[in-house]
């Protein structure tokens, strides 16, 4: 996989963090409009130098654990909020290591022993270290999520790094020293991992694995032009554009051009942009307590009744019955 997916709401916790976003990609070198996107495509290259950048604009060694417990951290993406919904400490390291390729280029290789279970962090360029502010957040935001979505404190029985850790705070924080080795990875106990997560939602994942599945498959395979549509819908909805111009501008083609493309695949720009706007709606009505009317404009509508309809004859219910079913 070239490339991998991040959440455009990484701009947002950096700046809850006191990190200034644009600063981050200034010294990423990356485009400064990537944060506006909702979900960005970044290579691995790409996304280390974000981290890098990130890195290198605080003096504050609990950044990386302060990013991991930032509010809702949990419905940062679908993939996060599914393993959060997940029966227990097992469950959820095992789905994120399955859909950890749509949140950043790393995967979880786990070892399950008798008593203890180990997470080591891989990434696809084994002759790259990964870099210490990444591999500290990304330790922390297990330790935070089991920890929240268990209401139990959960420390890990040992950390292995490829670089010294001496950061007193840091040691703190996880309650041990780090053991310097030739991975980067991290030992909970059974017991732990066991207990069973208050968050657990089993209506929510039903719904949302089809979707982080699909994503997954997506990585793999070339664009389809309904795909490439969909993609760009998602950026340009809140903006308010969402006619076939819009989309056929972004893309660089002629409006007749991506007509023909689209009639090749069965499929018009209508059916694509109703799809975008119900894939969406269902997202941030199970993810986030926005009002229908900010719903609406996010997804482009003029009238808070144009969107309450179309809803209705998306799924055949109103929103709040939606929202009731699956909360």
């Amino acid at each position: 996989m070239e490339k991998f997916i991040i959440d455009g709401q990484y701009g947002q916790v950096l700046m809850a963090n006191g990190i200034n976003p644009s600063a981050v990609l200034k010294g990423a070198g990356l485009p400064i409009d990537t944060f506006a996107h909702q979900r960005l495509k970044l290579t691995e290259a790409d996304y280390f130098k974000m981290i890098d950048s990130i890195d290198s604009l605080t003096e504050d060694p609990l950044l990386p654990t302060k990013l991991a417990a930032t509010d809702n951290i949990e419905t940062f993406s679908p993939p996060i909020f599914a393993a959060y919904c997940s029966k227990n400490g097992v469950q959820f390291l095992q789905r994120l290591a399955h859909y950890k390729a749509l949140i950043c280029p790393v995967t979880y290789q786990i070892k399950q022993e008798e008593k203890v279970t180990t997470i080591t962090l891989v990434t696809s360029d084994i002759h790259e270290p990964l870099p210490p502010f990444f591999v500290k957040g990304e330790f922390a935001f297990m330790v935070q999520l089991l920890a929240k979505a268990t209401k139990k404190v959960i420390k890990p029985l040992k950390i292995t790094t490829t670089f010294s850790e001496n950061d007193t705070s840091i040691q703190d924080y996880f309650g041990l020293n780090f053991t310097l080795d030739t991975s980067n990875a991290i030992t909970f106990s059974n017991h732990d991992l066991q207990i069973p997560f208050v968050t657990e939602n089993t209506s929510i994942l039903e719904y949302l694995e089809p979707e982080l599945k699909k994503r997954l498959a997506d990585l793999d395979i070339d664009d389809s032009y309904g795909k490439r549509v969909r993609n760009v819908l998602v950026e340009i909805l809140p903006r308010g554009e969402f006619s076939i111009e819009d989309v056929a501008r972004a893309l660089g083609i002629s409006k007749r051009t991506l007509q023909r493309k689209l009639k090749g695949e069965n499929t018009n720009f209508q059916q694509q942009l109703n799809t975008t706007r119900e894939m969406l709606a269902k997202y941030y009505l199970l993810n986030t307590s926005m009002t229908t009317d900010d719903i609406a404009f996010l997804l482009a509508y003029q009238e808070n009744n144009s969107f309450l309809r179309a809803f209705n004859t998306w799924t055949g219910m109103s929103v709040q019955k939606y929202r009731k079913q699956h909360n």
